[in-house]
């Protein structure tokens, strides 16, 4: 009985999944629907899928009981969901008692937002979200320092359920705008060869290379990862071919590993199309989506060329060598083939500089795709192929809307608690005043949040609470949300549950514990790049030209003494005190300013000598 059910459940999935990207493609084109309409729609046709998508399972397997559950769930969600599209207009011009059912209704939708939360995103997000609730209900037993008066239940439901400032709040807003259609164009790009052609091209150009298969799985993960967002699942896809071909160069296992997480990692922060929490900065800074592009091309620049160099140095010492150009697609072939997929990616860059919007660019873009995959043979798609793509990028974007959903449970306790201004004036208690110190406990906590929590909520929750004091301490709005963002996105590459290694490694047979701390050494730059740019804003293109080309330089050389002192190895080898020297010199071109800049000038040059003394002397 129930697999027949599932069977026609499974089929009305996939019609629901299609019909989303269909109906959101249209919003994204023709004009949208009312706020609150255009995100509690987006949940409502989704949400329901995670329960019988992400089953509930007792002991590992799901039974009749745990299926009975799954339905009730679903409807649940359902039902609270129509009836939110059905009444919310009512509601925005009532006042007084909300109505009974009011309460039931959301009640009904809060709690199965932290259950498919559980099952999409994994606890910790749940469980913050659920203490951040008990906060708000609790409020007068809670420390003098972040104690409230309290909310009663119903308030809090209202709240949260029938205004857009908890579910439906900038969070879900920008999923249901932006990020879908750039995750949809995303699934068509891949679904259609866009993602073959990435890999394909990638091992044509740096394939020969010293280190080559290294330096290949580095471009394609970047470029994955630029479209996906989904830094695990880049991993498992890309990873599946890149990081065999890695160890049979030469590469460690643990190596291999560790360089496809720290590649597919970079791929959230890497212009044009960015994580999801990109969007966010966007309308939380007030500023167009291409500034928050312009503003990421430096420091993502950086981040894959001391991954380069690292992989680089990593083949000198493994004795690594350039796959045979008889082993790698030949460049003419790849363009022939599928390089007509560039063509949406160059209008999705111009269209974003000239200051479209990017649900307008997002949409247009995806009809280019479309439209060249019909030019190539391999590339040619059937209707079947359509409908698949149309079903990915609804699915895609399925664990981003429950972040969303569950991100704004927390943003809308912090607002009617009045909690945010209570954190803000403790961090900046805590930090003296002094936005360096501010910043590393910023950068501390959007780790460990990083750890169990998917990127885009982590930025939500810190860009709410953390943001504000960082700017009152002197930080620039873009540079301080953009901080914030890099920090999120890496605190899935931190041990101790760094999931993009621990991925990896499952592909490479290598200990996790060991790739784990790899990918962090590997990945070190990106720790150091956010401070430059909160430092200095020149780093991100913000200020005058002279200050810009000054600043991205000193950015540069500290980004190249640091890999030199890690590894050992930058043009040539480097013995073990000029190293050291190198190191200091990178810390000192951290700081902005003449001064710092001859220092580090100084101490390099002190490395060098110091590095031909070393070897004449044989030590």
């Amino acid at each position: 009985m129930f697999n027949n059910i599932d069977k026609l459940l499974k089929k009305i999935i996939v019609v629901t999944l299609i019909a989303t990207s269909l109906i959101y493609l249209y919003t994204a084109g023709f004009g949208l629907f009312s706020a609150l309409t255009q995100r509690a729609l987006l949940i409502t046709l989704l949400c329901p899928t995670v329960f019988l998508t992400y089953e509930l399972k007792f002991k590992g397997k799901a039974n009749t009981f745990t299926k009975i559950i799954d339905y009730l769930m679903m409807s649940g969600f359902l039902v609270s969901g129509i009836y939110i599209l059905v009444v919310w207009r009512d509601r925005m011009t009532r006042a007084g008692t909300p109505p009974f059912m009011d309460i039931v209704m959301g009640s009904i939708m809060i709690i199965l937002i932290l259950e498919m939360t559980r099952r999409v995103a994994g606890k910790f997000l749940t469980l913050t979200a659920g203490l951040f609730l008990v906060y708000a209900l609790f409020g007068p037993y809670f420390p003098t320092l972040i104690a409230h008066r309290g909310e009663t239940w119903s308030r809090l439901v209202t709240f949260m359920y029938t205004t857009t400032e908890g579910i439906f709040g900038i969070p879900l807003g920008i999923a249901a705008t932006f990020i879908i259609v750039f995750v949809i164009f995303g699934a068509f790009l891949e679904s259609f060869g866009g993602g073959q052609w990435f890999v394909d091209a990638s091992y044509a150009i740096a394939g020969r290379f010293r280190g080559g298969p290294a330096k290949s799985a580095i471009l394609a993960s970047g470029l994955m990862g630029m479209i996906s967002g989904a830094t695990a699942a880049n991993v498992a896809t890309t990873g599946a071919f890149t990081i065999p071909l890695m160890k049979k160069t030469g590469y460690k296992p643990h190596e291999a590993a560790a360089i496809e997480a720290v590649a597919s990692t970079g791929g959230i922060f890497t212009p044009p199309i960015m994580g999801a929490a990109a969007f966010i900065i966007a309308e939380y800074v007030r500023i167009p989506y291409s500034s928050v592009v312009v503003a990421a091309i430096v420091p993502a620049f950086l981040f894959y060329l001391a991954l380069m160099l690292t992989a680089d140095a990593r083949a000198i010492k493994n004795n690594s060598i350039g796959l045979p150009s008889s082993e790698l697609p030949n460049l003419k072939d790849v363009m022939r083939e599928r390089g007509q997929f560039a063509i949406p990616l160059v209008f999705l860059v111009g269209a974003i500089m000239m200051g479209w919007s990017p649900m307008r660019a997002g949409f247009w873009s995806i009809i280019i795709v479309l439209a060249v995959s019909f030019a190539g043979k391999l590339t040619r798609p059937a209707i079947k192929d359509i409908l698949i793509a149309l079903e990915k990028g609804s699915r895609q974007v399925i664990p981003i809307v429950c972040a969303c959903a569950t991100a704004g449970l927390i943003v809308g306790v912090i607002s009617i608690t009045g909690l945010g201004a209570k954190l803000s004036y403790t961090m900046i208690n805590l930090a003296a005043g002094n936005l360096y110190l501010a910043a590393i406990i910023t950068a501390v906590i959007a780790i460990i949040l990083g750890c169990g929590m998917p990127p885009t909520a982590v930025y939500v929750i810190m860009a709410t609470v953390l943001a504000p004091p960082l700017i009152q301490l002197g930080a620039q709005p873009l540079p301080a949300h953009l901080f914030i963002f890099m920090f999120s996105a890496l605190g899935a590459l931190t041990p101790p549950v760094a999931i993009t290694a621990y991925t990896g490694a499952a592909i490479a047979n290598s200990d996790p514990n060991k790739t784990g701390l790899t990918a962090f050494r590997f990945g070190l730059t990106g720790y150091v790049i956010p401070f430059m740019f909160l430092i200095s804003p020149a780093v991100i293109l913000q200020g005058d030209t002279t200050s810009i080309m000054i600043d991205v330089t000193s950015a540069l050389v500290g980004i190249l003494c640091l890999v030199a002192s890690l590894e050992g190895f930058f043009i040539k080898s480097w013995l073990r005190i000029p190293r050291v020297l190198l190191g200091i010199s990178s810390v000192i071109l951290l700081y902005p300013g003449i001064t710092t800049d001859i220092l580090g000038i100084a101490t390099i040059t002190i490395a060098i000598i110091a590095n031909k003394f070393l070897e004449k002397k044989g030590l």
